[in-house]
């Protein structure tokens, strides 16, 4: 005769959507903060990536009356917020990776990219009094084509 079999409790979904687990841990699960304070964690990291895009572009805007002069220049604000875009941005993919919440590798890579060429450009001529329209222009397209990826790739 075959062995019997016991009811497994089963993850069950809250009327907010979220995932209510069993308590049990599976195999290769490790242990996790506790979602209630990691959902807090991955908020504050998107307020202060805001932030970051919001100093990158606000930069950009400011100096838009100037790029139709010829005189514009990379802000350090620019700089300094494309560098807490990155820096928010690792670490929101790793705790989002951390909750196993889905995340699209593409669309991550892509805005990766785009980021690490306008860092490349604020960087290197961040010293210089005028920089070219085009380039300048360049940074203000990119910093809103990864504004827009940001909101309308889903």
């Amino acid at each position: 005769m075959g062995r019997m079999r016991t009811a497994v409790p089963r993850a069950t979904r809250t009327s907010a959507g979220r995932v209510r687990g069993t308590g049990r841990c599976r195999r290769g699960e490790g242990l996790r903060l506790g979602s209630g304070l990691m959902d807090v964690l991955i908020h504050l990291f998107v307020g202060l990536h805001i932030i970051g895009i919001a100093a990158l572009l606000g930069g950009f805007l400011t100096q838009m009356k100037a790029m139709g002069q010829g005189t514009a220049r990379f802000v350090p604000g620019m700089l300094h917020g494309a560098l807490t875009m990155l820096v928010t941005g690792v670490v929101l993919v790793g705790l989002n990776q951390a909750q196993d919440y889905p995340l699209d590798n593409i669309k991550i890579g892509v805005k990766l990219a785009l980021l690490i060429v306008i860092l490349g450009l604020v960087y290197v001529k961040r010293d210089d009094e005028k920089v070219d329209k085009s380039m300048f222009g360049v940074v203000g397209l990119l910093t809103m084509a990864n504004i827009f990826i940001a909101v309308l790739w889903t």
